[in-house]
């Protein structure tokens, strides 16, 4: 019941949910990294993205869950960033 509610939340399938909860930390490192050197923090993020789409390929699956998470995690914690320098 939790698991279904969680995945209308964050717009994902029930199955894709571990996918999507395992990147969230993903996306709060890379703001947080951009934070340190925005450079530093675009390069973690296309580095990112990269990964992810030459994974697929190897893996036979579907990267869109984990980039789903990444984007979560940046957007989590870049909306309470905001807030928290108002």
């Amino acid at each position: 019941m939790i698991r279904e509610i969680l995945a209308k939340i964050l717009f994902c399938d029930v199955y894709d949910l571990n996918n999507v909860l395992l990147h969230i930390p993903v996306g709060f490192i890379n703001v947080a990294i951009g934070i340190y050197s925005g450079w530093i923090g675009l390069l973690f993020g296309l580095g990112f993205i990269v990964y992810q789409l030459s994974e697929r390929k190897i893996l036979q699956d579907k990267a869109y869950p984990d980039i789903q998470g990444w984007l979560w995690g940046i957007g989590i914690l870049g909306i309470i960033l905001l807030i928290a320098s108002l």
